[in-house]
């Protein structure tokens, strides 16, 4: 297969890292930290004798509601480790795009096979509240739209994707004088909605690279997460680890008579992020997000990985890897209504699609009982 490169990608990552760091060089150069939730400009510092804070206490929020912590969108492809307070409510409807333009071997990047193509459109709707001060609940219905072509069959229209739910527990808040992040437990479950409704997708493939969780379509799954976020003004950082185990089931395999039993590799998912504040009052900044993903060639189950191809075209079985990075601007419109969008661009992989996936967002917030929304 003719081999084709993408030199502009490194380019534009580079040139977007490098902005991020002169924005905030005054800063670095000692500028001082005030506490913008009272207002008082005060510089914060480290109390001696001061009482030890609890991991997730009352006393460890109040102290953690002191800090500089403005509200706005967050990243747009890394979960957050902090929780909605107690009856906050939320939706945030995401809007993905994958447009596959070349595809990944073993051996670096090949133009795709004559007469085929493929883009994607994934609409999801993230509905969240706070149940207690560091647990929230969380619901992830969507759409799928999908037009692609291979060997002459053509595969067009829209059905709902799989549907997530979400339990977050967050153990440890940030202190003000501390060098931990706020981390957070989350697991998820993921039912085969797509399968149910007979959407057409394509069975065992994978949603954009910038949903999380990624399972294969048509396949029920857990994931377990853990969440992280810390707080060194102006920046805060994210870092998220996932990994998702699909139940297996009965399909059809190329070949293999009847419908057998058919078990997917795990998958590894693994993000980082860096948020840099420009304007607090109307939560305007700037983010530079990593996203990787892993195919796994084994379940942790210990059944044997004799999964569908998660591609049209049978790309692979086994493992694989995507890695992508995404700049991402955010701003509040209003203080219930925060925006955010960005552009998810190829990095590199193995025995995968390369894609550019564009992507935005809005939050909409209900503060607890009609009143001001808090940010995390």
């Amino acid at each position: 297969m003719k081999r084709i490169a993408y030199p502009w990608t490194g380019k534009v990552c580079l040139s977007i890292m490098i902005l991020l760091l002169c924005l905030h060089q005054r800063t670095w150069a000692g500028e001082p930290v005030t506490n913008s939730s009272t207002g008082t400009g005060e510089t914060e510092k480290k109390t001696p004798g001061k009482k030890k804070l609890s991991w997730n206490g009352p006393d460890a929020l109040a102290a953690y509601r002191t800090m500089w912590n403005p509200l706005s969108a967050g990243p747009e492809l890394i979960p957050m480790a902090d929780t909605a307070p107690p009856g906050e409510f939320y939706v945030r409807p995401f809007f993905y795009g994958q447009f596959v333009q070349a595809q990944y071997g073993n051996g670096g990047v090949h133009s795709l096979s004559n007469g085929f193509y493929e883009t994607q459109l994934l609409s999801l709707a993230e509905i969240g509240v706070g149940i207690t001060d560091n647990t929230q609940f969380t619901i992830f219905p969507s759409m799928a739209s999908i037009w692609s072509s291979y060997g002459g069959v053509f595969n067009d229209g829209t059905g709902m994707s799989d549907l997530t739910m979400e339990i977050k527990y967050r153990f440890y808040v940030q202190h003000p004088d501390g060098d931990l992040p706020s981390m957070a437990f989350a697991l998820h479950l993921t039912l085969p909605t797509s399968d149910w409704t007979n959407a057409p997708v394509v069975k065992g493939g994978l949603p954009p690279l910038a949903r999380i969780p990624s399972t294969h379509y048509g396949s029920p799954a857990l994931t377990p997460a853990l969440l992280t976020r810390y707080i060194a003004r102006p920046l805060r950082f994210y870092g998220d680890v996932f990994y998702t185990f699909d139940f297996p089931g009965n399909g059809t395999l190329s070949g293999v008579p009847g419908k057998p039993l058919i078990q997917f590799g795990d998958i590894l998912q693994y993000r980082f992020g860096v948020e840099d504040i420009v304007r607090d009052a109307s939560g305007t900044g700037l983010i530079l997000e990593f996203v990787g993903m892993s195919g796994l060639p084994f379940s942790i189950d210990g059944l044997p990985v004799n999964g569908l191809p998660v591609t049209a075209s049978g790309l692979h079985v086994g493992a694989f890897n995507l890695w992508g990075i995404q700049p991402t601007f955010e701003t509040n419109i209003t203080r219930n209504l925060i925006f955010s969008v960005g552009v998810l661009l190829p990095v590199a992989g193995t025995n995968q699609y390369q894609s550019i996936s564009p992507n935005m967002s809005l939050y909409w917030y209900w503060g607890p009982d009609g009143g001001d929304v808090v940010a995390r």
